[in-house]
């Protein structure tokens, strides 16, 4: 069963899908690279596009705040320990396995089937922490470590919110012009609408440019949805595939599917779980029209890395909870203490992976 308000979200949930994976696709868009080429080579290409895209959907979403968007919109996780230990296994598996929730759609659309691999590992590793949570991870993880409500700066701001992201920007601006004037000088440069109409269909975007693109379809979903999110939906679709073979029960009988998964024991379509579907049809269509896609089969000494990085990645996920897009770009944009927390443990994962993965040749920091 399909679960909508009304044909306009429906819409809007498939153009701003196809938006992001458009978007990602032809930015290269992908957190592990971010963080594991700024480790490794100190290339930011990348990661100043996520940073402009987090400061975007700040700015976005706290005008739309203000302008009478419901705070539910706002995911803000209740946190503690759990939140590091879970970013910190969520991080090393991308390194391992190669990309983050966001970078293993586009790069699955592309069609590579090392990240089909690893979202189907993924899947898997989501059943398995469903399957130990109402014996394991409640009493012995969440119940003791997970202690503090969910805070957002954001939110409690109220009409106040927007100041906050315009003096980010601005103090962002000001540093950038003392430290290297040309920096930003070619920031504002790629930013002009002359070198946005230029961008070709064929041709790898800016990443800045991607990055505020990223900002305001978040800022979109917001107002439609709420937070952006990945191994959400993708929960929710291992979980109804799931219960297609093995029955209805699987989700009615476990805690974790009925009360966390599928909130109030509804199982049905979401309009998040249709925006995941559109992110990747959205990353197949660019990649086939710029000349990308390829049926592209994975070496086998990668299997391992596609197949532990992805249950990795669906343990790391579920502990946290969430992945980098619903913690590290949204939650760092609506300055939630979960986010910064999980945020922090997913940026120590990545640095200890890419370490050992880079030990031979060594990293830059």
């Amino acid at each position: 069963m399909l679960e909508y308000n009304n044909i306009f979200s429906l819409g809007a949930t498939l153009l701003i899908g196809l938006g992001f994976g458009i978007l990602l696709q032809k930015g290269r868009f992908c957190f592990t690279s971010a963080l594991r080429d700024f480790i490794a080579f100190k290339d930011t290409r990348v990661l100043n596009g996520v940073t402009i895209g987090i400061l975007t959907m700040m700015l976005g979403t706290s005008i739309a705040y203000v302008l009478g968007v419901s705070s539910s919109n706002f995911w803000v996780s209740n946190y503690g320990l759990s939140n590091i230990i879970g970013g910190f296994v969520f991080g090393i598996g991308m390194v391992y396995g190669g990309g983050c929730a966001s970078g293993t759609l586009y790069r699955a659309g592309e069609g590579y089937i090392h990240y089909w691999l690893l979202l189907i590992s993924a899947c898997v590793g989501y059943i398995a922490f469903a399957a130990l949570f109402p014996e394991v991870f409640l009493p012995y993880f969440f119940v003791p470590l997970q202690i503090f409500d969910g805070y957002s700066v954001i939110s409690s701001l109220e009409l106040f919110a927007p100041i906050v992201p315009v003096l980010l920007i601005s103090a962002s601006v000001i540093y950038l012009r003392s430290k290297n004037k040309l920096v930003i000088n070619q920031t504002i440069q790629g930013l002009k609408i002359s070198n946005i109409s230029s961008q070709s269909l064929k041709a790898e975007w800016d990443t800045k440019l991607v990055g505020v693109g990223m900002g305001v379809l978040a800022t979109l979903w917001f107002v439609v949805w709420g937070t952006l999110s990945v191994t959400g939906p993708q929960a929710r679709w291992t979980g109804l595939v799931y219960s297609e073979i093995f029955g209805r029960e699987i989700l009615q009988n476990n805690i974790y599917w009925n009360s966390v998964v599928f909130r109030d024991g509804i199982f049905s379509i979401s309009l998040d779980m249709i925006l995941f579907v559109s992110l990747i049809l959205g990353a197949f269509i660019s990649a086939y029209l710029s000349g990308d896609f390829k049926i592209r089969t994975i070496k086998r000494s990668r299997v391992p890395n596609a197949v532990i990085g992805g249950l990795v990645m669906g343990f790391g996920s579920r502990m946290a909870p969430g992945c980098n897009i619903s913690n590290t770009f949204s939650g760092l944009a609506f300055l939630s203490v979960a986010g910064f927390i999980t945020s922090l443990g997913l940026l120590l994962g990545v640095y200890v992976a890419t370490h050992w993965m880079f030990r031979k040749s060594g990293c830059a920091i």
